[in-house]
């Protein structure tokens, strides 16, 4: 099985990812989030599931979800990247369930009409608030399912396809008692094995990884109910212990 690499920033992230990259060279990954490229300058060799292509100035690159992708920038190369994850733009996830838009957005006369949205969010996005942020990501998504034909989504690569539904099946039952012996037995694989695969996508064991979602659901809870007691928080989102808790915690605000 060739390993693909699990890019979870974007897809944990409370904000629209946006970001100026100048000759960037991208493994090859996938993630949840919906990501386009705008081509600023130069040229960038594209590689998105199993079609691959050179992206020139005024081009705009589109990557569905789940699909893997890499790139590899000429010299000069300078473009913007946004990437949405689910969670923050429902409107787009459900449009684009079923179709895609083309990996290579080619009319550079209408891509340049867009260009000041993008120019905004690289911009200003870290200014911006998220009602703001999000109505620049539907605006440009929008414009360009509206400009460019839509084709069917591909089946999700194998290897990908794996590490997906993990992904999903730990996001609907982080609640309960999950460890890297009851996923190994769910998803029928021997414990040594599911470690070592789950840790080459992800770059974190299962445990890590469980805690970190756990975290995150913790904290949306608490911005929700600050007058709540931690601890029965901490519990309904799945921890079993205050010292562990408290060990992620800390490490989280280290990161932050």
């Amino acid at each position: 099985m060739k390993y693909i690499f699990y890019e979870s920033t974007k897809d944990t992230t409370d904000r629209i990812y946006a970001a100026k990259q100048k000759e960037y060279k991208g493994v090859d990954h996938f993630h949840r989030a919906f990501e386009i490229a705008y081509i600023v300058s130069g040229k960038a060799q594209y590689a998105i599931e199993d079609e691959t292509f050179t992206a020139e100035e005024n081009d705009i690159v589109f990557a569905h979800c789940y699909y893997r992708h890499s790139s590899d920038d000429y010299h000069q190369n300078i473009k913007y990247v946004i990437a949405v994850p689910e969670k923050l733009t429902h409107d787009i996830f459900v449009y684009f369930n079923k179709h895609t838009l083309p990996p290579l957005l080619s009319d550079k006369e209408y891509n340049k009409t867009l260009l000041p949205f993008f120019e905004k969010l690289i911009v200003d996005g870290e200014n911006m608030s998220n009602m703001l942020a999000k109505g620049y990501a539907n605006l440009i998504f929008g414009e360009l399912s509206d400009h460019y034909k839509t084709t069917q989504v591909l089946p999700i690569h194998k290897s990908v396809s794996v590490i997906t539904d993990i992904l999903e099946y730990i996001d609907e039952h982080y609640t309960e008692n999950i460890t890297l012996e009851s996923l190994a037995n769910h998803f029928c694989y021997n414990k040594a094995y599911f470690s070592r695969l789950f840790n080459q996508h992800i770059g974190v064991s299962i445990n890590s990884y469980i805690n970190s979602v756990r975290y995150d659901a913790f904290e949306k809870m608490k911005d929700k109910n600050p007058k709540k007691d931690i601890t029965e928080l901490a519990i309904s989102c799945g921890f079993t212990s205050m010292p562990t808790f408290y060990r992620i915690h800390k490490t989280q605000q280290k990161t932050q």
